[in-house]
C-alpha cells in the first residue's frame, strides 16, 4: 500500500447520504486511517442533530463542529471554517444536509467544485435517492459511490435495484466497503476510532483494529483521489 500525500493537498472528502447509509461511520473510519497514515487532516462536523465525529476524536476543535441547524448556517460555515485553509479536510454532512452544499456549488461555480470530493455511501434503496441528487446536481465536483455491505440485505437489494443501475451508470467511480466484523460493535460501543484502539492492551481488539484499517485502506486503493491519505 503507498500513501500519496501530495495529491490530496486543499481537496474536502465531503460524506454525503440519507440518514443510516453509514456516512459518519465511515467518516470516522477514514480519518483514523488517515491519522493511522500520519497524514495531517481537518475533521468538521456538520451535522448538529447527531454529531458523530465530535463523540469520536475529542481533540476536534469546538469551531469545526456546526451546531446551528439552521439552513442559512451552513453555507458561512463552509466558506469561513472548511474551505478557510488548503489543508485536506474530512466533512461529516448531516442527513440530507448535501442539498445546501449542491446549491452553493452551482452558485460559487468550478473553483469550489473542483476541490469537493463527494462519498456516498449506500446501504439500502432510499440512499439511491440522495446519490442521484448529488450526481445530478453537483458540477465539477467528483463523486465515489461506496456499496456498504453493513446493510446486509438490504444493502444487496439497494445494488439489485434498477434506479441504481442506472445511477452506476452516470457515476464512473464505485466502491464497495465490506462488513467489518464483531471490532466494529467494540468501536461503536467505547467511541473509540481504530487507530486508538490498537493501542489499547486487548490483543485481540488491536489486531481487529489493524484489520479494519486496512481494510478501510483497500476500499479506497483504485480511487486514491478520494482518500486523503
Amino acid at each position: 500500500m503507498t500513501t500519496n500525500k501530495a495529491a490530496s493537498i486543499g481537496k474536502k472528502y465531503f460524506l454525503a447520504a440519507a440518514g443510516g447509509g453509514g456516512k459518519s461511520t465511515l467518516a470516522m473510519l477514514m480519518t483514523s486511517t488517515a491519522i493511522f497514515r500520519k497524514v495531517e487532516i481537518d475533521i468538521f462536523d456538520v451535522e448538529p442533530a447527531n454529531p458523530t465525529l465530535r463523540r469520536y476524536f475529542k481533540a476536534m476543535p469546538a469551531e469545526n463542529a456546526l451546531e446551528d441547524d439552521r439552513p442559512e448556517a451552513v453555507v458561512p460555515f463552509l466558506e469561513n471554517r472548511v474551505f478557510a485553509t488548503s489543508r485536506p479536510a474530512i466533512v461529516d454532512l448531516g442527513a440530507n444536509m448535501e442539498g445546501h452544499v449542491l446549491r452553493w456549488i452551482n452558485d460559487r461555480g468550478a473553483a469550489v467544485a473542483e476541490d469537493i470530493r463527494f462519498i456516498v455511501p449506500i446501504s439500502k434503496r432510499d440512499g439511491i435517492t440522495a446519490a442521484t441528487r448529488i450526481a445530478y446536481n453537483s458540477g465539477a465536483a467528483s463523486i465515489l459511490i461506496v456499496h456498504n455491505e453493513a446493510g446486509g440485505l438490504d444493502a444487496e437489494a439497494a445494488m439489485a435495484d434498477p434506479a441504481f443501475a442506472r445511477l452506476a451508470e452516470e457515476v464512473v467511480h464505485f466502491a464497495r466497503l465490506p462488513q467489518l466484523g464483531p471490532t466494529m460493535a467494540d468501536v461503536h460501543r467505547t467511541s473509540t476510532p481504530p487507530h486508538l484502539m490498537m493501542a489499547g492492551k486487548n490483543r485481540f481488539e488491536a489486531q481487529g483494529a489493524l484489520t479494519m484499517l486496512r481494510v478501510v485502506d483497500e476500499t479506497f486503493s483504485h480511487h486514491p483521489d478520494f482518500r486523503p491519505w
